[in-house]
């Protein structure tokens, strides 16, 4: 009896270290946030990885080294007062490194068929047969057809919580692809 209750005593204790371990990147520090009340939208974003965290190789692009995830959410709907909205495989992660570094990381490890072009201060990576003719057009196709193009989108826009998250972070990459 004593052995059996040991055997469940270390599944409790390694089964949360296992699921956080095959993750898709390591997960944020939400520790700093949880007592800052100006952050209460980035504590949010700690309770859909509370509730979903994505697997290792659950998209089609990888997760950047030396970042960390800071919010995910998966295909299917999310009530938001009342309202239902479709939401679809997304990805946010944080990294100290410098834009130009992430996209040519990217550009060595996605291969063909993804382009790059930018738009209102984001750089964006995505995946088409032919590249589009201008920022603005993706912009556009992103936003009245959300999750159908494959990108990340990389900017430097971070706000005082993203940097309680990672500090040091200079760079968000937002991935949106569908999975495997």
């Amino acid at each position: 009896m004593k052995k059996l209750k040991l055997h469940h005593l270390l599944w409790v204790l390694l089964l949360p270290s296992l699921a956080h371990a095959s993750s898709y990147a390591p997960l944020a520090d939400f520790s700093a946030v949880r007592q800052n009340a100006q952050c209460q939208l980035t504590t949010l974003h700690e309770t859909f990885l509370k509730n979903w965290t994505p697997p290792s190789g659950y998209f089609m692009v990888p997760a950047y080294p030396k970042s960390k995830l800071a919010s995910a959410i998966p295909s299917g709907t999310a009530t938001i007062k009342g309202k239902n909205y479709q939401t679809f495989p997304s990805a946010v992660l944080l990294s100290p490194d410098s834009p130009e570094t992430i996209i040519a990381f990217y550009k060595n490890t996605l291969g063909r068929g993804w382009h790059q072009t930018e738009d209102h201060g984001l750089t964006y990576l995505y995946r088409m047969p032919r590249p589009i003719n201008s920022g603005e057009t993706l912009t556009q196709q992103l936003m009245s057809r959300p999750g159908y193009t494959p990108h990340i989108a990389i900017d430097t826009d971070l706000k005082p919580c993203d940097q309680h998250l990672v500090p040091g972070a200079k760079t968000r990459m937002t991935i949106v692809a569908a999975p495997q």
